[in-house]
This record gives C-alpha cells, sequence and structure tokens, in this order.
C-alpha cells in the first residue's frame, strides 16, 4: 500500500485498467483466506500465510488493516484487461432473468457460486449486507465520516456530479417536451435526484494518495478498497463513478471480512444480465471478469482461474459476435466441460453453500440462485426441474435463509457416469419451452429437435462409486478418469 500512486494511469473507459497497481505487493496478499465463520480464529492459531506466521508478538493481526485488505486481494491482478465484445454479447442473447440461466442447445448453463469461488477466489460465505439508497447529504456525511475529507469538499465533490446530471437532464428536457414524452420526464428528473451519491473513482484515488502521505492508514484502506470494489464488482456503465454507499462495507475493517464478497459478484451479474439481455438495453455493467472466463479454463492452478485472462486490446480488435453465436449454437455435451475445476480443487475445495437455492441479495439488489436447473454442474444427473417459486421475500427472510443455508441447499440427486448426463425426458422438455439456438432457421426448414448423444462422444464412465470423489475435484480410483476440457473458442 505504499506505491506511488501518482503513476497510476488516468480514469479510461476500461474499468480494469482503473485498479490500483500493486503487482510489487500482490506476491504477499494473497492468503487464502475463507469466509466469515471461523476464519479469524483458525488464522490466529496456525499464523498468517503472508505473516505473521508467529502470532505470539502481533496478537491482533485478525483485526489488522493489513488482513482486511488481503480478503479483496485477488482482485488487485485478476480482471480481464480488455473484454471480449463478440462473447460477452453471445451469451448475454442466452440469458433469461425468469431462469438465471444461459440457454443452449445443450440445455441450461449458468454462474454458480461455486465459479466465483474458483474463478476469484472470493469469500462465498459471510453475511449479506444491508444498506439503502443513499440521499446527497447521507453521502456527504458518509464521506466526511470515513474518508476524513471535509464537507466543503464532500459538498463540492457531490455537486460537480448532479450540476453534470442537471445539464443532462435539461438537454433530454428539450427533446422530449417536443415530443411530449412528460411521463420520462418526470422519471429522469426523480432518477437525477439520488445520483449524487456517486463520487469519482479518480477522486476516490486521489484521497488514498494523500492518506498514504499522511500516514493515515485505516483512511487510506478505505479509500484504496472503495476504488478496488468500484472497478471491479460494482462496475457501471459510466466507468468513471463509484457509490458511495459501497464505503459503508470498510466502517470497520476488521469486520469486513464477515460479509460474503463473493456473492455481490453474483448478485451484480446476474442483475446485469437481466438488464442487458432486454432489447431496449445498450450496455452491460458490473465484473465481465467473471462472466468472461466461465468460458474458458486454462489457468496456473495456484492462482484464481481468472488470472489467465490477460488478453490484449489489439487481439480483440475487430472481434465480433457472429462467429460466437454460431459456435454456441453447434454445441454439443461433450463440447462442454460439466465438471472444470477438477485440477483446482486442491487450490480451493468444494464448499456446501455453493448450491444455496433461492434468493440473494446486497442491499436492495435481490436475485435467485437456481442451482436446480444446472445441476449438471454439481456432479448430478439433469432432470426437469420442479417450477420455480417466485414470491419475494422480505430482506430478514433472505438474510435468515442465507445464514441457515444447509436448509436450502440442492437436494442430493442421482449422480452422472458421463459428464453432463440427463434424463431421457430433460431435452425435449428444454426444447418445447427454451429457444435453444440463436440463428434463426430458414423458409422450409424443418423444426430443430433435440439432440442425440452419440454414446461413442463419451469418456468411458467410472464406477458409481468414484463418482462422488470426481464431483468434488479427485480422481477415480484408478486414476483414469478426469472431467474433461473445455474446448477453446478462438474466434
Amino acid at each position: 500500500m505504499t506505491v506511488d500512486a501518482r503513476d497510476m494511469a488516468e480514469d479510461v473507459a476500461d474499468m480494469t485498467d482503473d485498479v490500483l497497481d500493486l503487482a510489487a505487493e500482490a506476491p504477499e496478499m494473497r492468503a487464502d483466506v475463507q469466509g466469515a465463520e471461523g476464519s479469524d480464529a483458525d488464522d490466529a492459531a496456525e499464523g498468517f500465510p503472508s505473516g505473521p506466521r508467529d502470532p505470539s508478538v502481533l496478537t491482533s493481526f485478525a483485526d489488522h488493516v493489513a488482513h482486511a485488505v488481503w480478503r479483496l486481494s485477488p482482485l488487485i491482478d485478476y480482471s480481464v484487461i480488455t473484454g471480449n465484445p463478440g462473447l460477452i454479447s453471445a451469451f448475454v442473447e442466452r440469458w433469461h432473468g425468469e431462469t438465471s440461466t444461459f440457454h443452449l442447445p445443450v440445455g441450461e448453463f449458468t454462474i454458480t457460486l461455486d465459479d466465483v469461488s474458483l474463478l476469484l477466489h472470493l469469500p462465498i460465505t459471510g453475511a449479506l449486507h444491508n444498506f439503502h439508497a443513499l440521499s446527497t447529504e447521507e453521502a456527504r456525511f458518509l464521506l466526511t465520516e470515513l474518508l476524513e475529507v471535509s464537507a466543503e469538499e464532500a459538498r463540492a465533490e457531490t455537486m460537480t456530479l448532479t450540476s453534470l446530471q442537471v445539464e443532462s437532464t435539461s438537454r433530454v428536457y428539450r427533446t422530449l417536451t417536443s415530443l411530449r414524452k412528460l411521463s420520462s420526464l418526470i422519471t429522469l428528473a426523480e432518477t437525477a435526484l439520488t445520483r449524487g451519491a456517486y463520487v469519482r473513482l479518480g477522486w476516490v484515488r486521489g484521497i488514498y494518495e494523500t492518506r498514504c502521505q499522511a500516514r493515515r492508514w485505516i483512511v487510506a484502506a478505505r479509500a484504496y478498497l472503495l476504488h478496488l470494489v468500484g472497478c471491479t464488482l460494482f462496475a457501471n456503465k459510466s466507468a468513471t463513478y463509484v457509490h458511495v454507499v459501497h464505503l459503508d462495507v470498510f466502517r470497520d475493517l476488521a469486520q469486513s471480512g464477515g460479509y460474503a464478497l463473493g456473492v455481490v459478484a453474483l448478485v451484480h451479474m446476474y442483475d446485469q444480465l437481466d438488464e442487458a439481455c432486454r432489447t431496449t438495453t445498450r450496455q452491460l455493467a458490473g465484473y465481465l471478469t467473471l462472466l468472461q472466463c466461465v468460458t474458458d479454463d486454462t489457468y496456473q492452478e495456484t492462482s484464481p482461474r481468472a488470472s489467465r485472462w490477460l488478453t490484449s486490446k489489439v487481439h480483440m480488435k475487430g472481434i465480433t459476435g457472429a462467429p460466437y453465436r454460431a459456435r454456441c449454437d453447434a454445441l454439443t455435451v461433450t463440447d462442454v466441460s460439466w465438471l472444470p475445476y477438477t485440477e483446482h480443487r486442491g487450490v480451493r475445495a468444494f464448499e456446501e453453500i455453493s448450491s444455496f437455492q433461492g434468493q440473494l441479495r446486497w442491499g436492495p439488489m435481490v436475485v435467485t440462485a437456481r442451482p436446480e436447473r444446472v445441476v449438471r454442474q454439481f456432479g448430478y444427473i439433469q432432470s426437469i426441474p420442479s417450477p420455480s417459486v417466485s414470491a419475494r421475500l422480505s430482506h430478514n427472510d433472505i438474510d435468515d435463509r442465507w445464514m441457515h443455508f444447509v436448509e436450502h441447499v440442492l437436494p442430493a440427486g442421482q449422480l452422472v457416469l458421463v459428464p453432463g448426463q440427463v434424463s431421457t425426458d430433460y431435452m425435449e422438455w428444454f426444447f418445447r419451452i427454451s429457444h435453444p439456438f440463436m440463428i434463426p432457421t430458414q423458409a422450409g426448414d424443418q423444426p430443430r429437435d433435440a439432440p442425440v448423444a452419440d454414446p461413442e462422444d463419451y469418456i468411458q464412465p467410472p464406477s458409481p462409486q468414484d463418482c462422488l470423489t470426481i464431483v468434488r475435484g479427485g480422481a477415480s480410483a484408478d486414476e483414469s478418469v478426469r472431467a474433461c476440457q473445455r474446448r477453446r473458442t478462438d474466434h
């Protein structure tokens, strides 16, 4: 955290370019910290992988700022530098908010809590943050309290954004007035009143620099973490601003690790996909590293799997969605790696909470996890799922179910004998209720039926007693069976 931050790049449209460069510190910041339950006690008993290994002197290190920073340390280095618009668009086209899944010719597929844990190495256990949208005045108070800026500076920062929105709203007003769309004008005006709770990422970075120079380490850590999550977990379409409400997560740094920060990425990704798949939306926000990296499995086993995505802008130039759309339409069961983390389980084990069924939230944002629709990703045979329950729960009920997750996890199913196995009636049902293809048929074409798997395409199935071992990341008894790998998509 003592790096000279003034050498960092200016804010640009690419969100991942705005992450503070702490590469020199990263090797010492990658403690594999688990969730909130019992982690501090374990650390105190065994020491900390990045020091102190013997905690007999620094007895309060579990409450130290460095320990709090480590819980988000994977975000420092492992963000996609340049997004792949073709790949992202192809999957956005296949997302459906009613099921929280991507619909493909091979059935449903989604990003799970297990994917978040393996890809990003963020904790998926702990509390869900309870907050409400801030007014401009509340945002200013939070800035003065936690970042120790003056009331004048907080007011100037939030008013700058508000004045920009007023100017933008006035331009829209002239357009809407000419079109007599007064209801849209009222909606715009109401939205503008609440957006003063955002601040510029560059301004937050400046606070970090000045607090480091003044050796105000706790405040500097809060500013650093707000900047980090603003560029990653809470990335929005502005590519420049972060909501002040997220600063409250870092009010007490000793307690920050008690939040299920890995859930944040999933909640925001689901919410953004729900919006992006609508015809009226033209952009996708959220932590796109999670969406992009779930499609490939070439990685270093000691690092979060997202670390392999270091693609340059030159490589991505000119990429369109058409090749990816065609590739997805041509998928067969054997093209998909249903159990892609076998080799990585020694680094990051499977957690039972990964198969939680029900609503997840971060503040007022609520999404639904539906692992029962993608049980193949948990090593079970996929059958027709039960109808989804759409009743919205109160925030207290959501939190209660989450904290008692063992009562709401995926029930044990029939273990797979071959990767991607489904019941005899699943594919026929899926093709009846879904749209598995994006490339339309031509006039006179026959309806496309559910594919019939060729038994010769499958690997030799393991014995039933080996199945659970393989699902959880091990090998079969004779080490002859491993989960098949995804094919690389190089278009």
